[in-house]
Order: C-alpha cells, then structure tokens, then sequence
C-alpha cells in the first residue's frame, strides 16, 4: 500500500471508472454530503452533459485511501480577468459544487489540492458556509500562505427536522392555506402521495416529466422533457436513487392526477431538493404552497434525513414562505500563483470601481434635472 499523499489529475470519465469503489468510501465519509459529485450521479452527468475540454479531476491519496476528489473545470479567463483560473465543475440541474473531502483528512487533502498547480486560482462553488468543507479550507490555505476569499455569498431556505416551521406561520398564511385548500377540494379529492419502495419508478419519473413539462418550464424550453440530455441524466439518476433509497418524492394529487411533485435526493444525515413540479391550470389556488406544507407534514411524520437543502437559486423564495431556516452558501477562491493572488486582490477593486461607475451613471440624469446642484459639484 503506497503511503504519504499522491495527488492524480484525471481527464476523462473512463478515469474515474476505475475508482467507483474507492469513491463510494470517499462519499458515505465525506465532511460535507453532496449527491451530485457521487458516482452514481457524476458519471452520468459527464455522460449527458459532456466533460468538456477543461474538465480535471483532481483525486488526492492518503496512505492509500481516497482522500477526496475534486471535479473541476479550467477557465482561461476568471471573473473577467485574464487569469486562468480551476471552478467547481458542474451543469444546469446542480447547485452545490462541495468536493467530497474525507473528515478526518480533509485540510491535509485540500493543502495538497492547492499545491497541485492545477491553475493560478481555484474558486469552490456553493458549499456551505457552515460545512466542514468551509473551515477546512480556510485552514489549508492559511497554513500554506495563500490568499482566500469569499467571492459571493446568498442564503437559501432549509428544512430542518427538530424545527416545525408551520408554528412559525403568520395569521395570513394561516388564512390562504385554508382558503386555497377549501378551493382546491372544491375541484376533488386532495390526496397526499409518496414514492414507497416497490413502486414502478419509471412510472413516477414519467408523471413527473410530464408535469413538468405541462407548466411555464415546458413553455419556456427548460422543463426535463424538452432536452434529450436532461431525460437521460433524470431518467438513469431517479433510478439508481432510487435503487440505492436515496430518492424521496413526495406531492398532492387532486382528483387522481398529479397536482404536485416535490423529488428530493439523500445525501448524508441530509437531502437537497432536486425538482418540483406543479399543476399550473390550478395557479389561483398556489398548488406549489399548498404541496409544500403537506412535504413538511410528511417529512416530519416520516423517518428519514434531519434536514432538506432547497438547492434553489438566490432568485427563487418561494420555499421561502414555508420553510423558515436558513443556510449560506459561498463561493470561495483561493490564489495559488503570482497571478492568481493578484486576481483575488484585483476583485474586490474592480467591484468597487463598478459600483462607482454605476452611482455615476445614475447621478448624470438628476444633475441634468438639477443645474444649481451641478454647479456646486462642479465648484469643488
């Protein structure tokens, strides 16, 4: 068994084949869960989506076990700046770029990483700003000396199972819940539904597809159902989820038809949403709320993971109204070389000077409207 720490750049899928075993170990003891940088979803992803020409995966051994492993993707140019630059690789149906990093080696692991030379600058995308990950990194690069920051930051909506989030509901929530229930009756059955074991899950991935697709995303070109590659990767990963019982849907139906569907992926103690779907010809009666309640009700009712992530953008607050918990997630660079430290230090001016800039614009028209204003400012 070789000892010390090995670090391997891999670039091509039938590369990473080869660790399936050892990646499976890496993931159930990850600091930080993330499902899609598993094999099971990874390999499809790069199936489907296609690796591209600037994937690198950097895998890091420690006395001969996979310490962690790092999907990358390099860029020639960085935030705008002509400065290579290694990003967390990912496609359009992920929001978390956590590499999976080994607990108990996880600052050694990330410390090799960045002596790698891999590029100029490496930037992690959304990882919790409260993982294991996080300090980890920060721990590895000021013991090496580099330059880290923070590039960007948002918070998104958790659901957290030792917290209900319905006693937290205000008087009007409480009312429109009523309100769109008693319509949405008025129309059928409300009945709750469930992925159970033994289930046809062709069957339930199809509903969902077709749901979907049904709304404004299938309008819009987005939904799964509009893209061969996007079945592909949904298809293959909802299945061996579910073969794994890592798949959790959840949804409404109202008079026997799909009215909702909430599809949720394990990962760790936790989960993170994955897609969700609503009957938009019943929008009056905000199916998408009404069906949320009900997957609070049943993941609290339910064994299962102690939190759901939403995984959403920083533009959707729409789980917002229902689950009242919180998690920050960043982005977080690190300057390797000479270039790459002074990009990381050009950022924060540029955004400055943008910010300027845009001020600027914004003054012009109401010195214009202001004459005598803009005498005075021209005085001094």
């Amino acid at each position: 068994m070789a000892t010390g720490t090995i670090v391997k750049v891999l670039r091509q899928a039938e590369e990473l084949r080869e660790l399936v075993p050892a990646w499976e170990a890496l993931a159930a003891e990850a600091a930080d869960p993330n499902p899609f940088y598993e094999p099971w979803m990874l390999l499809p992803a790069l199936e489907a989506y296609g690796a591209g020409e600037g994937f690198r995966c950097v895998a890091v051994w420690d006395d001969g076990t996979l310490g962690a492993l790092f999907p990358l993707r390099l860029e020639r140019r960085w935030r705008g700046l002509p400065v290579r630059a290694a990003r967390s690789w990912g496609h359009r149906n992920m929001l978390n770029g956590t590499p999976l990093v080994r607990a108990r080696s996880a600052a050694k692991c990330i410390g090799a990483l960045l002596e790698s030379g891999v590029a100029p600058l490496i930037e992690f995308d959304w990882s919790s700003a409260g993982g294991l990950f996080y300090g980890a990194l920060g721990e590895a690069a000021s013991e090496a000396g580099l330059p880290w920051l923070v590039t960007d930051a948002y918070t998104r909506a958790v659901l957290v199972r030792s917290r209900d989030p319905r006693a937290r509901f205000n008087s009007n929530m409480k009312n429109n819940l009523r309100r769109w229930q008693a319509r949405l009756a008025a129309a059928g059955a409300l009945a709750p539904v469930r992925l159970a074991p033994g289930d046809d899950i062709g069957a339930w991935t199809e509903q969902f597809i077709r749901l979907e697709a049904s709304g404004w995303k299938g309008a819009a070109g987005s939904a799964i159902a509009c893209r061969d590659d996007d079945r592909r990767f949904v298809s293959g990963v909802f299945a061996e989820a579910f073969r794994r019982g890592r798949l959790i849907i959840t949804g409404l139906d109202l008079a026997g038809r799909p009215l909702a569907r909430h599809c949720m992926l394990v990962g760790g103690e936790g989960a993170f949403t994955f897609k969700i779907a609503y009957d938009e010809s019943h929008a009056s009666c905000s199916p998408g709320i009404v069906a949320e309640v009900d997957n609070v009700r049943q993941f609290l009712e339910n064994a299962g993971p102690l939190w759901i992530d939403s995984n959403t953008s920083r533009e959707n607050t729409s789980y917002g109204r229902v689950w009242k918990d919180r998690r920050t997630v960043q982005r977080v660079a690190v300057g390797l070389s000479a270039a790459g430290r002074v990009a990381l230090a050009a950022l924060p001016l540029m955004r400055l000077a943008k910010g300027l800039l845009a001020s600027l614009r914004n003054l012009r028209p109401q010195l214009g409207r202001r004459p005598a204003l803009q005498a005075r400012l021209q005085e001094r």
